[in-house]
């Protein structure tokens, strides 16, 4: 957490201007003709933002948009996934890209 981006707001007084991911990866080394891994993400996703309601500007304003717009990313991938629809929009952010595996 110590190289998270903080700030305050009217809402929080510590508010995060940043999503964490933290990817752990367990690997079977014990017969490498059938190795396996696995993989458990982590993720703490920075909260989304309303400018009127936490009376943000300037650049935290900017950091508030980049946030809001990952999320809607996030959750048009997560809709996507649940339809099954055929095209799957990872691309639309760094954070869906992420965690596109």
């Amino acid at each position: 957490n110590k190289h998270r981006t903080m700030s305050s707001t009217e809402m929080n007084k510590d508010s995060s201007r940043s999503h964490a991911i933290f990817i752990v990866t367990v690997t079977n080394s014990t017969d490498p003709a059938h190795r396996k891994f696995a993989q458990l993400y982590l993720v703490d996703l920075a909260g989304s933002e309303r400018a009127d309601k936490t009376g943000v500007s300037g650049r935290q304003l900017d950091e508030a948009k980049i946030i809001n717009r990952s999320l809607l990313a996030l959750g048009q991938v997560i809709y996507n996934l649940s339809v099954k629809s055929k095209h799957i929009p990872y691309r639309d952010s760094k954070l869906t890209r992420l965690l596109q595996n």
